[in-house]
């Protein structure tokens, strides 16, 4: 049973419009040939610009998206790609546009969104009073202490997180939610692994992925841009059986901290850290689940098995 709740003209000019004819000259501008059928344009700024494929208007198959373990059906042929993604971030808002490349296989009629690199807040949620017959991707839920709970579910497995009220951040209340792992939890091998990378290069920071692979797990390095202060790094295409369980990023010898620019990159919902202090004999470190970009730290002990406090050394008190 689900419930509906309520919860609380620029002008365009070229640069060349503002200088004066002297300026110009200097420049090298030449003013634009025009006709009657072609609007002005300037031989100086005009781009050339990559041929895009054109999408047919109607798809000749039905069409399958597979994304975070789950596997829906197109709702029409006549979606474009870009439809189909806007149609997706109503569900998974880390599917913006400027973030998501659609990957179209014709020979399948697969549909997969690749995250390269968030826009929330609906007006009206619908909250279910009992559990829902079938899994869903992302619903809310009304708790056993009376608290609305978002639910989330991937191919790493669930996660629960209750909707934090404006009397919750004023008073500075901790909200608990939960992660319930459908796969094994790693061994603390593959964090040293990572960590030992990261204290290797300290005046660097870098971006690793700890994949989940059919039936074991991975340490992936994608293609990284990387200085003292920043990362960027390549996405990476998953499948229902292989995916990345936690992204775990350094942050050399500065601390192991959220920056605003991680509570942004991090809006998908996974499992994510940071290492930080690479320089001390054990590192600090911090690490945290996202339930479409709202956050909860997780103790690291839960997240590995094995001694973790022998590779790195948490912040989190519990």
């Amino acid at each position: 049973m689900a419930k509906n709740i309520q919860s609380n003209e620029v002008a365009e000019m070229d640069l060349f419009d503002v200088l004066n004819e002297e300026e110009k000259k200097e420049l090298g501008w030449d003013e634009p040939e025009t006709s009657c059928c072609a609007a002005p344009t300037s031989k100086k700024t005009a781009k050339k610009t990559q041929p895009v494929e054109a999408e047919p208007n109607e798809y000749p198959v039905d069409r399958v998206v597979f994304y975070a373990g789950h596997r829906m059906n197109v709702p029409a042929r006549t979606m474009k790609k870009e439809d189909v993604r806007a149609w997706l971030e109503e569900t998974f808002p880390e599917l913006s546009a400027e973030r998501t490349e659609m990957v179209y296989d014709e020979k399948t009629g697969h549909l997969i969104p690749v995250l390269k690199a968030h826009k929330k807040g609906a007006k009206t949620i619908e909250v279910y009073l009992e559990e829902p017959e079938q899994t869903l991707p992302a619903y809310y839920r009304l708790g056993k202490g009376g608290d609305i709970e978002e639910v989330r579910t991937t191919q790493a497995g669930r996660f629960v997180l209750p909707l934090e009220t404006a009397l919750d951040r004023a008073q500075h209340v901790r909200v608990f939610g939960q992660y319930i792992p459908k796969v094994a939890l790693p061994s603390v091998s593959f964090l040293k692994e990572i960590v030992d990378r990261f204290v290797a290069e300290p005046d660097t920071e870098h971006v690793a992925y700890l994949v989940w692979d059919t039936d074991h797990y991975e340490v992936v390095w994608p293609t990284q841009k990387a200085n003292a202060v920043s990362v960027v790094a390549s996405g990476m295409m998953e499948t229902e059986t292989r995916f990345i369980w936690m992204q775990i990023h350094s942050h050399g010898r500065l601390d192991a901290f959220w920056s605003g620019t991680d509570d942004a990159d991090e809006v998908r919902t996974g499992l994510y850290g940071v290492v930080g202090r690479v320089q001390d004999g054990i590192p600090s470190a911090k690490f945290r689940m996202s339930v479409g970009g709202r956050f909860m730290d997780l103790p690291e002990t839960v997240c590995f098995r094995g001694d973790v406090h022998a590779i790195v050394w948490g912040y989190q008190q519990w």
